[in-house]
Order: C-alpha cells, then sequence, then structure tokens
C-alpha cells in the first residue's frame, strides 16, 4: 500500500508542483520548447560544416579559403542572432499565457545551450579546457566574462574576412 501511495504522492508533485504531466504526455515537445532546439540545432550543423571544410582544407582537397568562410559564416552570425532574439518574446508570451511550466524550462534550457554554442562557435573558445584530464567548466565561463578568452577559430576566419 505504501508503494502505491508514494507513486500517487509522486505523480502529484510532478503534476502540480513542477506542472509536468507524467501520463502519455510527459515531456511533450511544444513550440515553447522545440523552436530553441531548432536553433540549437542550427548552429551545430554550421559548426559541423566549418569543420568540415577545415579538414578539407588540411587534407588539402578542394575548400574555401579562410577569407570565403568568413564571408559566409560573418552573415550566419547575424541570422543566428536574430533567430537567438527572436525566441525572447515567445518565451515572454509562453509565461504571460501560464503554458506548460516544463515546456518553457526545457526551452530556456535549449536556449541557454544554443547562446553559449553561439558564443562558442562564433566568439569565444569556451570548450575543450582541461588540466590533467578533467573538464574544467568554470574557467571559460570567467575567461568569457572577463574577455581575457581566446577567440575562436570561426572567428579569427570572420575577422579575415572583415579586415579584407
Amino acid at each position: 500500500m505504501v508503494k502505491i501511495e508514494n507513486a500517487k504522492e509522486t505523480k502529484i508533485a510532478a503534476k502540480f508542483i513542477v506542472d509536468m504531466d507524467v501520463g502519455k504526455n510527459a515531456f511533450k515537445l511544444n513550440w515553447i520548447s522545440f523552436y530553441p532546439l531548432l536553433i540549437f540545432s542550427v548552429i551545430v550543423i554550421e559548426g559541423s560544416f566549418y569543420w568540415r571544410i577545415k579538414l578539407r582544407m588540411v587534407r588539402r582537397k578542394t575548400a574555401l579559403s579562410n577569407f570565403e568562410i568568413g564571408r559566409i559564416y560573418s552573415k550566419l552570425r547575424w541570422v543566428n542572432v536574430i533567430l537567438l532574439t527572436s525566441y525572447l518574446p515567445i518565451i515572454i508570451i509562453a509565461l504571460l499565457e501560464k503554458k506548460d511550466l516544463s515546456g518553457i524550462i526545457v526551452g530556456i534550457l535549449l536556449y541557454f545551450m544554443a547562446v553559449i554554442e553561439q558564443i562558442n562557435y562564433f566568439h569565444i573558445r569556451l570548450s575543450y579546457e582541461t588540466v590533467n584530464g578533467r573538464l574544467l567548466v568554470i574557467e571559460p565561463l570567467k575567461k568569457l566574462f572577463t574577455g581575457t578568452g581566446k577567440r575562436s577559430q570561426l572567428r579569427k576566419d570572420i575577422d579575415t574576412y572583415l579586415k579584407g
């Protein structure tokens, strides 16, 4: 009998405290969480194409020059900024209309992941900082906020284009 009550209490807590439906619609992807997932995916796909181009350069196959890469990605950078900024009114409307809280939380987390990827690819390298085989998390964020981080390789290519 205790197990049934605990299961019932867990369901009630998930439903009413977090406003998460644990029935057949658990973690249902809705427009509030789908849009930042789409933005995140677009940024990651752009990054994978960038590194594919760079790999082709290393292998001495036909590839774009650093200048051409900078030209293309300087425009994509601003497309991403527009996509990221257009989510802010969506989340405000969702909060005002008291939409599903779990969808809002997932959407905000995905949005922050997209922002981090945008920064990582197009501005300052945030990843791959290790000490003794352990991945550092706080150090890259400190460098980001103090402005002492290393420019990402893609940012260097964009700067090459912008300098002409």
